[in-house]
């Protein structure tokens, strides 16, 4: 396999590394903040619906 070759084929491979990791971050956060509100919020929510 030439270098080059070699040489694009990491680039990618980090480029979707660093995709995937800032998506599972953003879906981290999302998560934390669900999860925040619920504690937070749960017993007005729940005695609305009940």
């Amino acid at each position: 396999m030439p270098v080059a070759q070699n040489s694009e084929f990491i680039e990618e491979e980090r480029q979707m590394a660093r995709t995937i990791a800032i998506s599972l971050g953003a879906w981290l956060a999302v998560t934390v903040l669900a999860v925040v509100l619920l504690l937070l919020f749960g017993d007005p929510l729940s005695s609305l619906v009940v």
